[in-house]
């Protein structure tokens, strides 16, 4: 979950624990609330937004999903400056997964080693 320099996704591993911990324990609402000042925090990440689009898969809410991705797929494709690493890609590629997605997830990793 977390690299070695203690960062998840370029954002502090302190500052995603608890979403995924909440995770972890089923509290889905709870994540949903530690997402949003971390979104505001860092509203160019396409990890906070992936991990986003995870809470909100796993509380049923298939119509925000979607756009959610797209949204975190469009900043790894616009955004130079933004990091890619391997747990941004396997948030992605889970959620895109749940969706019947499999094409744009591969889009993500050949981007991403292309680059």
């Amino acid at each position: 979950m977390v690299s070695k320099f203690g960062l998840a996704g370029g954002i502090p591993e302190r500052r995603v624990r608890a979403i995924w911990d909440a995770i972890d324990s089923r509290q889905f609402k709870n994540a949903l609330k530690h997402c949003t000042p971390l979104l505001s925090k860092y509203p160019n990440s396409p990890y906070a937004l992936a991990l986003k689009a995870s809470v909100l898969e796993r509380m049923g809410k298939a119509e925000e999903v979607f756009s959610v991705c797209l949204n975190a797929k469009e900043l790894l494709y616009t955004n130079d400056s933004v990091l890619i690493d391997d747990l941004t890609l396997s948030t992605l590629q889970f959620v895109f997964q749940r969706f019947d997605h499999l094409d744009m997830a591969t889009s993500c990793y050949e981007y991403a080693c292309a680059k």
